[in-house]
Parts: structure tokens; C-alpha cells; sequence
């Protein structure tokens, strides 16, 4: 009797349980098809990621200008090089008990 009901004849799919089936093989092949298809598309603009912004360091504490000029300022033409802007770069700087502002200017 257990042969008969727990056997391996009994685990077969008739029709309507097999139709299912393949309804639900049918529904997750659309499913990737649709995720190839929107992996695959060329997007209109690439995801920029915002950079963090950080507040400026306070104007009230101390600053300690260091700058940083080219050597030589004569072109390989002869001519002297005119200043087209500077990059400033601050760095906040800690002396035991007092904070200080350490200002890289390069030109």
C-alpha cells in the first residue's frame, strides 16, 4: 500500500499541474528578458554621484599662507608666463591647544 501511494508513479504531473508549470517558466523568462533588455540599453545620462560638500574652515582662526611658485617663469620661447589663476587648498592644522589654518596657495 505504501509502495502504491508514496512510489515514484505517484509523484508524475497530470495536464493541468504540468500547464501551470509551464505558465510560471513562461512568466520568469519574460521576467529576464526584460532585465537583459534594461541592462543592456544605453542610458540617456550616466548616474553622476554628487561629491560631499564641506563647510569652509571659520575666517576667525589663524592662517599660515605657504605658496608655491614655478622655478623658473620664462617660457622655452622666451617669453615670461602670465598668472592664469591659483588653486588654494586649505588644511586645518592642530597645535595642542590652539587650532591653526595651513593655506597652500599654488599658482
Amino acid at each position: 500500500m505504501k509502495r502504491h501511494r508514496f512510489a515514484r508513479t505517484s509523484e508524475v504531473l497530470d495536464r493541468v499541474q504540468r500547464s501551470l508549470l509551464d505558465d510560471l517558466v513562461e512568466e520568469d523568462l519574460a521576467g529576464i528578458e526584460e532585465e537583459m533588455e534594461r541592462h543592456t540599453r544605453p542610458t540617456s545620462k550616466p548616474e553622476s554621484r554628487s561629491q560631499p560638500k564641506r563647510k569652509s574652515l571659520p575666517p576667525e582662526l589663524p592662517r599660515s599662507v605657504i605658496q608655491h611658485e614655478p622655478e623658473n617663469t620664462v617660457c622655452a620661447c622666451g617669453c615670461q608666463m602670465q598668472r592664469i589663476g591659483e588653486d588654494i587648498s586649505e588644511k586645518l592644522d592642530y597645535i595642542p591647544g590652539t587650532f591653526t589654518v595651513e593655506q597652500n596657495v599654488r599658482g
